[in-house]
């Protein structure tokens, strides 16, 4: 799996906004039937986005207490700390 749980939730959060904002357009009444109907269609399809993450998520987190995958993703940083001058 290339993925990292960050990046599972990164995408999961996005898939979540979508839906927010093209429910909003769903429920315009000011707005034409089709660009309505447009939404609802896309809606459909961002769900189901939705819902594959959070099963991808599942499995992560599945393997992980398995211990087959590790939660965390250690970094090396590299820092400069000057040197104190000597008095």
């Amino acid at each position: 799996m290339a993925e990292t749980l960050g990046s599972l939730i990164d995408k999961l959060s996005i898939a979540n906004n979508r839906l927010w904002h093209l429910e909003d357009v769903r429920r315009d009444l000011s707005l034409p039937d089709s660009e309505r109907l447009a939404a609802a269609d896309k809606v459909s399809i961002v769900n189901q986005q939705r819902n594959n993450l959070i099963d991808e998520i599942d499995q992560f987190l599945a393997d992980a207490i398995e211990g087959g995958v590790s939660i965390t993703d250690p970094k090396v940083k590299i820092y400069h700390q000057p040197q104190k001058a000597e008095v």
